[in-house]
């Protein structure tokens, strides 16, 4: 019986120490953000697939990096729009409004979302020139091309709470940055797309993390 006790309590404080320091950080980089959906419409789980990437950086079996981008495409913008409209109730004025300002971002720039854990507490400084966040694009004829603007997205951003609706595991953790790229509209100019996927390029102390599009079609 002593010795029967003895064994609880050293698997007891065994299993205390081993979840000692446990966060939400931890469980986002068990199960990543679009991993974990809950009831999502059709039409938004389509626009993931074809718009979302996700990758991370791990080494010595801990979590450096875990990223995931989010091209803005039409399909997601359309899908932004009519929820905004629907949420809060916006008039037609309201939402005409927002989806030709949603037209013209798209017309002339490639707009992405990226969401990342960096296996800290420390803010990510994007968007400075000295910092080491960068990021870059290659587009479809392999030129490399750099952001013309890098926004923080606040918490309380309507688009950043309607993705957290389906994206459950986007919390507080995780700081989000909309990344904008000029843009030369192929379609309308009649320049043929060329044969080579997008590659969205993030790099920071941790390392390189890549994401990549095969269909450019998406872009234009």
């Amino acid at each position: 019986m002593i010795k029967l006790f003895a064994t609880r309590v050293i698997i007891s404080l065994t299993a205390t120490i081993i979840c000692f320091g446990c966060s939400t950080t931890d469980y986002w980089a068990l199960h990543p953000i679009y991993e974990n959906l809950g009831e999502t419409p059709p039409q938004l789980r389509q626009i993931l697939s074809d718009s979302y990437r996700k990758n991370e950086i791990y080494r010595d079996y801990n979590t450096k990096m875990i990223a995931a981008g989010l091209f803005r495409s039409e399909d997601y913008r359309q899908f932004l729009n009519d929820s905004l409209k629907s949420s809060y109730q916006l008039d037609e004025a309201a939402s005409l409004e927002i989806s030709l300002e949603h037209k013209q971002q798209f017309a002339n720039q490639f707009d992405f979302l990226l969401m990342i854990y960096s296996g800290s507490n420390k803010k990510i400084n994007f968007g400075k020139k000295d910092s080491l966040w960068q990021a870059q694009l290659y587009d479809d004829d392999g030129d490399k091309v750099v952001p013309m603007e890098i926004q923080k997205i606040k918490n309380t951003d309507q688009e950043r709470l309607l993705l957290g609706r389906y994206l459950k595991d986007l919390d507080r953790w995780i700081e989000v940055f909309k990344i904008s790229f000029p843009k030369l509209n192929k379609l309308t100019t009649g320049v043929k797309l060329g044969p080579k996927p997008f590659k969205l390029e993030i790099t920071s102390l941790e390392g390189r993390l890549e994401f990549s599009w095969e269909d450019s079609k998406k872009f234009y």
